[in-house]
């Protein structure tokens, strides 16, 4: 195996997990998916050369901190810029929006003895116009773009780390984003925050955009910046897009179809009694069971395989039963569905991604990623929906409720608060009334009920 070989294995075996499908609507609307996973809180995660820590108030928690924001118009934004890039600076919003924010906490043996920080990264949202971000892993941008000088005039230098907060708040379409990109320079972390090259693919980043009619991903290679239009709407993580859409030709031996090798069958059974009688046919995948029309699918976590299984998964199920509008039902109903199961397909349980080792002795250990949230995004409607690990039911934000007297989130409207996206109980309903005589249960819920506790 050569050295490039080795090495690409590497850089995938080492990889954050994060996936993204969409699924279009009977109308042509598109409903975006994506799962967020990250490292094992209960270790430091290294950003752009900082480590990042969970809350120092609450160490035991099994949890990483994320909230579910609303930003306003004219809210100063992407405040981490300058602790993080250079040349960078935070930045008032035009357009307001909602986004799932990373809390992190900078411990203060990276910054001034005795201080600390609490900042936070936005990791996905939706604008009130419906321009929607995903922010994904991606070790290859290891090369950002050299900021402007400061005197320069015309271009617009912004923050990695903050990108997704300058596309949300100050962009309505892909298309104004898609003009304002060949003025703007994406900026990496300081060299100095850097304290190992090898840690800084951990800075790697890159984006998923849509909107209600365009749907693009953002790559920066080799201090370039690289737009894909996203047809075959999946995005996963590393190597580039260009090469999972090529890599989707190795599994051409896939069909939707029952696999059938009439051509070749043969009889096994004999009609002499001095026989024992035999398996029939064979090949008969008929007796053997089903699914074989998906073998060689790959089943693992990394992000080839992701990016192939949500493709080849999402394709034959349209391909056969495509989404329906259902007389009784929330108009998306059916897409919502589909795009639930896909992810369910991409769903990483915690255990289940093994810790790597350090990339090298004196540096943070690895982390082992399992699945932190879940979101669900349609731009037509304007509609935001999310889950965490434990909590399995949508909840769903309407960004055009939030919309008080023509402003986005005004001072009169939303609370300004965030709210903490991790619910920590599991979404069961108790359903033992239907059961019963008299239409009511006797025993009353409670996590630790048991057959005893509930007896008559």
């Amino acid at each position: 195996m050569t050295t490039s070989w080795l090495l690409l294995l590497v850089n995938i075996a080492a990889t954050w997990c994060c996936s993204t499908v969409h699924v279009s609507t009977p109308d042509g609307d598109t409903v975006i998916g994506r799962t967020m996973e990250l490292d094992n809180p209960g270790s430091e995660m290294t950003f752009g050369g900082l480590r990042l820590g969970v809350d120092p108030s609450d160490p035991d928690t099994d949890d990483l901190p994320y909230n579910v924001s609303v930003h306003r118009q004219d809210e100063l934004v992407g405040k981490l810029s300058l602790a993080v890039c250079n040349s960078c600076k935070p930045f008032k919003t035009t357009i307001g929006y909602v986004s799932v924010d990373l809390v992190a906490h900078v411990p203060a043996s990276v910054l001034t003895p005795g201080t600390s920080l609490t900042v936070a990264i936005t990791t996905d949202g939706m604008n009130e116009k419906g321009l929607t971000v995903s922010t994904q892993v991606f070790h290859q941008s290891v090369l950002y773009m050299q900021p402007s000088a400061p005197e320069a005039s015309g271009t617009t230098n912004v923050c990695f780390a903050a990108f997704a907060d300058w596309v949300l708040g100050t962009f309505d379409s892909v298309k104004s984003l898609r003009k304002a990109l060949k003025h703007t320079k994406i900026v990496g972390p300081k060299q100095g925050l850097v304290e190992n090259p090898d840690l800084a693919v951990y800075a790697g980043l890159h984006w998923s955009i849509d909107d209600a009619s365009e749907h693009i991903v953002l790559e920066v290679l080799d201090g370039v910046i690289k737009m894909h239009n996203n047809t075959v709407g999946v995005v996963t993580n590393q190597p580039d897009f260009t090469w999972h859409l090529r890599n989707l030709n190795n599994f051409v031996n896939l069909r939707s179809d029952w696999p059938r090798n009439l051509e070749i069958q043969v009889q096994t059974d004999s009609e002499g009694s001095e026989f024992q009688p035999e398996v029939g046919l064979v090949p008969d995948v008929s007796k053997a069971g089903h699914g074989f029309n998906l073998l060689g699918l790959p089943g693992d976590y990394s992000p080839p395989s992701r990016f192939v299984r949500l493709f080849y998964l999402r394709q034959y199920a349209v391909l056969r039963f495509p989404p329906k509008e259902r007389k009784g039902k929330a108009k998306y109903t059916d897409s919502i569905a589909l795009v639930t199961g896909l992810l369910n397909n991409v769903w990483i349980n915690k255990g289940t991604v093994p810790d790597p080792p350090p990339i090298k002795e004196g540096t943070p250990p690895g982390f082992g990623e399992f699945t932190q949230y879940t979101v669900v995004k349609i731009p037509e409607a304007r509609l935001f929906f999310y889950k965490d690990y434990v909590g399995t039911q949508w909840r769903k934000v309407r960004l055009g409720a939030l919309i008080k007297k023509g402003v986005f989130s005004s001072k009169e409207g939303a609370p300004p608060d965030p709210v903490p996206l991790v619910e920590g109980t599991v979404s069961i309903k108790d359903v033992t009334a239907l059961f019963t005589a008299s239409g009511s249960s006797t025993c009353e819920p409670d996590d630790d009920d048991d057959a005893s506790s509930c007896e008559s």
